[in-house]
């Protein structure tokens, strides 16, 4: 039934875009010099679309009401990304009945190629207090450390928690959790910024970019197919003008090199009045063990199947 009502709004939204185009000028005609007539017509119409965009909108609330009810939610903020845009995102995930658990920003030096070394240097001072990341390679570490330092007891599928480490600070003494060892070098290293501190698991990951450096979509697909050992649905939404941002290219491309169960989706939100479908739709396929790349460009499908 859900199906079927969304169907319906996005056929009227066409049928509305379809009564614009017909009543345009003729191309050449100064539409300011268009019939008094003609004018009415245009004017009727375009409140005849804001009226039916209005009750898309609804349609789209209510065919998600419910769909994440009692899920727990880490929104991770890249570098860049507007906070109109991680609002929308929140509203999306609480109408569909989730809670959002963690909220962080990641800084630009999370991703920008050039500041590689950096990032490496950081793993290697707290790769001892990452579990379940030996022998992975620098980058893979961050993204582990990233977890764990934001997710009480967080360690990946199939790791065994250890006991807490004790790890000597210059300046601080000792920090005797290995969650606050973590937590403490990627805040101080300003990779990393809390506005919601989780106190307990998360179920699904949300990642909110908007267009970033070259090679940001790949850190943020690696950071979320990272995310896969920990939570059950992971999401990299994307919002830009463009309809194939390179953020989103990456991160799909991404994807494909790693296996379906560490593979996580990916929006790109262009079209708003779609977007709280796209997310909390593209999230419940990720937690039933399916994974897909939405938007508005031809080579993906607009939204994943209610």
């Amino acid at each position: 039934m859900r199906s079927r009502t969304v169907f319906a709004a996005f056929l009227v939204l066409a049928l509305s875009a379809g009564v614009l185009i017909g009543l345009a000028a003729p191309r050449g005609v100064d539409a300011t010099k268009a019939s008094p007539s003609a004018a009415a017509d245009i004017e009727e119409a375009l409140a005849r679309v804001a009226q039916r965009e209005a009750w898309l909108a609804e349609v789209v609330t209510a065919s998600v009401s419910g769909r994440l009810e009692g899920a727990e939610i880490a929104i991770l903020v890249a570098d860049g990304a507007s906070a109109a845009d991680v609002d929308k995102v929140t509203t999306a995930l609480k109408d569909a009945g989730a809670t959002v658990a963690l909220e962080a920003a990641l800084s630009a030096d999370w991703w920008t190629p050039e500041l590689g070394a950096y990032r490496g240097e950081i793993a290697d001072q707290v790769a001892d207090s990452v579990i379940g990341a030996e022998g992975l390679p620098s980058t893979d570490v961050l993204q582990h450390a990233i977890v764990q330092a934001l997710v009480p007891d967080a360690v990946p599928a199939g790791a065994e928690a250890p006991g807490d480490v004790g790890v000597e600070f210059p300046d601080d003494g000792v920090a005797a959790d290995r969650t606050a060892v973590l937590f403490e070098v990627l805040t101080r290293s300003d990779l990393l910024a809390v506005s919601e501190a989780a106190t307990g698991p998360v179920d699904a990951l949300v990642i909110v970019t908007a267009q970033g450096p070259e090679g940001g979509g790949t850190m943020a697909g690696l950071a979320a197919s990272v995310w896969e050992q920990y939570v059950s649905a992971t999401l990299v939404v994307v919002f830009d003008n463009g309809e194939a941002p390179t953020v989103a290219t990456e991160a799909i491309t991404h994807g494909a090199t790693v296996a379906i169960t560490d593979r996580p989706s990916v929006v790109v939100a262009t079209e708003e009045s779609l977007m709280p479908a796209q997310v909390v739709l593209a999230l419940v396929e990720q937690r039933d063990g399916g994974s897909g790349a939405y938007g508005a460009a031809q080579e993906l499908a607009l939204i994943a199947k209610p």
